[in-house]
């Protein structure tokens, strides 16, 4: 039983990316960074997980790389088998490559719910950048196809 009161939490933290997502939409165009909507903005103080991301982000570049880290929860999170590391390493990648003290925060704020998010994934390293999934598609880069 404990499996659907973490599957729960998990469902509700999207429900709050997503209406996150949508305050940032409405009046993120009005700011150079996230940083300053958050500043400015009523509607996104109650969004703690907004505060562990890079603050110099624009808002377009937050709801880009949120909509990347978050696509495929509802769908894991519906799995007979649930894909824990997917869950986690997809939020990780996208939003918090070379922002370890975010993603440290962030994982201790789902922990609080779900005691296992994140188990066994390395911190990201501070160089790190986000890539898109697909930006080497066919091929990988060092494959020397042409």
């Amino acid at each position: 039983m404990k499996d659907a009161y973490e599957r729960r939490a998990l469902l509700l933290h999207l429900g709050d990316v997503l209406e996150a997502l949508s305050c940032l939409s409405r009046s993120g165009q009005l700011y150079a960074t996230l940083g300053d909507a958050i500043a400015r903005e009523d509607s996104l103080t109650s969004f703690t997980w907004l505060g562990y991301l890079d603050a110099a982000m624009t808002p377009q570049r937050v709801n880009e790389r949120a909509t990347a880290a978050f696509f495929l929860w509802p769908k894991t999170l519906l799995d007979e088998d649930l894909n824990r590391s997917l869950l986690a390493s997809t939020v990780q990648h996208d939003l918090f490559a070379g922002n370890a003290k975010g993603w440290e925060r962030y994982v201790a704020e789902r922990r609080n719910d779900v005691a296992w998010f994140a188990e066994g994934l390395p911190v990201p390293s501070l160089e790190a950048k986000p890539e898109s999934r697909f930006s080497r598609w066919p091929y990988p880069a060092d494959s020397g196809a042409s």
